[in-house]
């Protein structure tokens, strides 16, 4: 076994080269227990069989808490703010997770996400009118992050002055590390405090949007509750812009260090939608699933699990897994649909995978059409990846292309 279990797998070393590793744990060791100084042990799930399995398996592997002991339950409440913010599906396995899926899938519809597509491709215009004479910009932070976040704030609804805030509230909300528990909390209470505020206003006068189709929904009685709504707008919100965002620039920067592909799909656009599927396994924004909690003594790709233990399924290793296709380590944007796990599996599968494949396919192609001759502005080793838990993305990504 090449590595000890002190290996520490959120390190910059890791990260920086975290697809080699991920390769080497997966051929000598697919569920690999962590165990830093520091941190709490971890189970790590790299392999593709294995990842399927837990992201299947929510009787063994629950993502609710309170399944192993109540008082893990309460890691997800505390102040009243954060259980605001806590209050989703996500955190829920079960009857209970079908509910508010249920009701939500009546408002957050396919016909709503389709309905975005001319306004999509009308952002990322705007977005490239307000740089394209300069021949550069940071990829990240003046094209993918805007573009997320709008598409996402308009669809539910949030003021444009307000957007803003809610980019800057969910950075500190996902990264967490590196900012002191005030800080956080003072974050919580910001953005709790404007979501109910959001809810309230449009229970009482319904406009066209998300939030207000969500505050209506109804189903056999049942509605979501005002934690429940803020907690779902909330996971609508960072979830949906921040893997999103990534994603965009993962994209980009993997066509950039592949110039044959970068070039076939500026010419032939309509290669697009099936290239989306390729740049999504093979370097997936969602690194690894939100961590699961082992309800029982079990056994996971030869490797004995206790109850109450802590696991992570790897899906960005799962993707380059030669279980899933042949050849995985080779970007190939006119591979046949290939299986890959970075919108999960089962019961958690991404409620916004349709609008994400959007953004990107639409993102992907406006961008090559405008920016002729687009390449990386500074040394590829200088390009550093965002310490973000779970998800994977640029932290930075300066380009430049041809002006006429």
């Amino acid at each position: 076994m090449p590595y000890e279990r002190t290996l520490d797998l959120n390190s910059d070393a890791f990260r920086g080269e975290a697809y080699r590793h991920y390769a080497t744990l997966r051929q000598a060791s697919p569920v690999f227990l962590s165990q830093p100084e520091g941190q709490l042990p971890m189970w790590y799930v790299t392999g593709a069989r294995e990842v399927e399995e837990v992201l299947l398996d929510t009787e063994r592997f629950a993502r609710d808490p309170s399944r192993i002991d109540p008082r893990f339950a309460a890691m997800l409440g505390g102040e009243q703010s954060i259980a605001f913010l806590n209050d989703h599906m996500l955190n829920r396995d079960g009857e209970s997770h079908r509910r508010l899926r249920r009701l939500v899938n009546k408002a957050f519809t396919l016909k709503a996400v389709n309905a975005m597509r001319p306004r999509i491709g009308q952002i990322a215009e705007t977005l490239l009118d307000a740089v394209q004479p300069d021949g550069r910009m940071d990829l990240v932070s003046e094209y993918a992050f805007p573009l997320s976040i709008t598409v996402i704030a308009e669809l539910l609804g949030v003021p444009a002055r307000d957007r803003e805030d809610f980019r800057r509230w969910s950075h500190l909300i996902v990264r967490q590390v590196g900012h002191d528990l005030s800080e956080l909390q003072r974050c919580y209470n910001e953005f709790a405090g404007y979501m109910l505020a959001l809810i309230d206003q449009r229970r009482a006068q319904p406009t066209d949007d998300l939030v207000s189709a969500l505050a209506q929904v109804e189903e056999e009685g049942s509605r979501l509750s005002r934690s429940e709504l803020c907690s779902m707008i909330a996971l609508l919100i960072i979830a949906g812009h921040e893997t999103s965002a990534s994603m965009i620039g993962n994209a980009v920067h993997m066509l950039l260090k592949h110039p044959e592909a970068l070039a076939r799909l500026r010419d032939q656009p309509a290669l697009m939608t099936d290239a989306v599927e390729e740049l999504l396994r093979y370097d997936s924004s969602v690194e690894r699933a939100m961590v699961r909690f082992v309800t029982q003594d079990t056994e996971l790709g030869g490797q004995r699990l206790q109850r109450g233990q802590l696991l992570v399924a790897v899906v960005g290793s799962a993707n380059r897994d030669e279980a899933m296709c042949a050849n995985p380590d080779t970007l190939d944007v006119t591979r046949p649909a290939c299986p890959h796990m970075s919108f999960g599996k089962g019961t958690h599968y991404c409620l916004g995978a349709s609008l994400a494949r959007q953004e990107l396919e639409i993102a992907l192609n406006t961008l090559l059409r405008r920016c002729p001759g687009l390449r990386l502005a500074v040394d590829p080793a200088a390009v550093r990846w965002r310490y973000v838990p779970n998800f994977r993305g640029p932290d930075a990504l300066p380009v430049c292309w041809s002006v006429d």
